[in-house]
């Protein structure tokens, strides 16, 4: 597991004491992560670098640099030196008075340590506060989820089952390109050999995931055949999970869960993403990585959602995502999950629920062959309604104008798949765009 780094760097010329009370004020806000710092402020480039070659050893996925002081480009330039592509976050006091002497002359130190990863080509951002202000406050958190998260899309395998459907051009992805970008493998598993071996799994082996199923569905039959075959295929995908370090899914679901394994995929995915694996229908490659990012954003690994953007209502504002599965815990709790049958192939096991109400953010990771990646990020208010149509759904009144935002969608030629997740996390996305050196449109 990777570390933000914190590193506090001060001239004891100057105020170094008051210094130290930003240092401490500063430790308290990033007590809440997972930080590694040094005892007191270092004061010499010889102190910083004998602090940095103590810990060489440690997985780093982000830097806190704060100047409590003025320092020269030789402590950034060390830094630089050892992490050089790690994403930087520099801070700086305000300057404490005015009239007599100028006690930490910190802005000129930002303004020092930015010139100097300007000229490097380094990833950096940078904020003017004092520690226990909110818009700083907020800056690092935002800049400590996303350097995670980017440090968690390096270590990511997402599991492909199959292929993508006909015509779905979109779910696919270059491994290479993939990897080259965000670090993150694809693990290749072929779909009817995954058939054969679900057929294979044991009553003993899949009675955790039926007793799951039981206690969330409504209405389920247990004795069913479908039911059977749903939860050995959910068990398998489970054991890939476990087998290959799996943190994500894209699967391929029709025509072949229907025609050659007898039963809908639905309840699958659902119980997947339910699980926190997150799982993209039609083998959508992207699909699976916009629902990891969203997960990962979230304090405890929060299901996600995908779906298509199936309708939209300019009289309320509103789109409705829509797709035959869902996690359990997004439903509605006034409706709850219904054991239903697919909405087209009418085969179960498929779930009939509608998202919960709540404020949402909806993300696609988009890819061109022109432009190679992007960040699309909007957001909106998920609605207490009843369900909009057999599947899951979830209508959204969105933040911006619904009209308009259909059109952006269409003229850009986004993917029609958009991952959903409970809470505001464009900020944070906005970060990780930033720290991945991504474009990025925020609706």
């Amino acid at each position: 597991m990777s570390q933000i780094l914190y590193l506090p760097v001060v001239r004891r010329k100057f105020d170094a004491k008051s210094a130290e009370t930003i240092m401490a004020t500063t430790k308290k806000i990033l007590a809440k992560y997972d930080v590694l710092e040094p005892k007191d402020a270092l004061g010499d480039p010889t102190e910083l670098s004998s602090y940095l070659g103590s810990i060489h050893d440690k997985a780093i996925s982000g830097i806190i640099f704060q100047n409590t002081t003025f320092t020269d480009a030789e402590f950034i330039q060390l830094v630089h030196r050892y992490y050089p592509t790690t994403p930087i976050l520099l801070l700086a006091p305000r300057e404490p008075s005015v009239h007599g002497w100028l006690r930490f002359n910190a802005l000129t130190g930002i303004m020092s340590s930015g010139n100097y990863l300007a000229s490097q080509h380094h990833p950096f951002e940078h904020l003017y506060g004092n520690p226990d202000e909110s818009a700083v406050q907020n800056k690092i958190k935002v800049f400590v989820e996303a350097a995670q998260v980017k440090s968690d899309l390096a270590a990511l395998n997402i599991g492909v089952v199959g292929t993508y459907p006909p015509g779905f051009f979109f779910s696919d992805a270059n491994a290479d390109e993939l990897a080259q970008t965000f670090g993150t493998t694809l693990k290749h598993y072929n779909i009817d050999d995954a058939f054969d071996a679900a057929e294979k799994v044991t009553g003993e082996d899949y009675d955790d995931q039926l007793a799951y199923a039981d206690a969330h569905f409504d209405g389920l039959d247990t004795k069913a055949d479908e039911t059977t075959r749903y939860v050995k295929f959910a068990t398998l995908m489970r054991r890939y999970q476990k087998q290959d370090n799996l943190g994500a899914l894209a699967s391929r679901c029709w025509p072949d869960f229907f025609d050659k394994y007898h039963s809908a995929p639905g309840a699958v995915w659902s119980q997947l993403c339910d699980e926190q694996l997150p799982t993209a229908m039609e083998c959508d490659i992207h699909g699976a990585l916009s629902m990891y990012v969203l997960q990962q954003l979230t304090p405890n690994r929060d299901a996600v959602f995908l779906g298509d953007l199936s309708s939209m209502d300019p009289e309320d504002n509103s789109i409705t995502t829509w797709h035959d599965y869902g996690a359990f815990s997004l439903a509605n709790p006034k409706y709850g999950v219904k054991a239903s049958v697919h909405p087209n192939r009418k085969m179960p096991v498929s779930p009939d629920m509608v998202l919960k109400p709540g404020q949402v953010t909806m993300l696609r990771v988009h890819w061109n062959a022109k432009d190679g990646y992007s960040l699309a990020i909007t957001s909106g208010e998920a609605e207490d309604v009843e369900p909009q149509f057999n599947g899951a759904s979830g209508r959204i009144k969105m933040t911006e104008d619904v009209t308009d935002l259909v059109d952006q969608f269409v003229s850009h030629g986004y993917e029609s798949h958009f991952a959903l997740v409970y809470g505001d996390y464009r900020d944070d996305l906005v970060q990780l765009a930033k720290l991945l050196n991504f474009p990025y449109d925020l609706y």
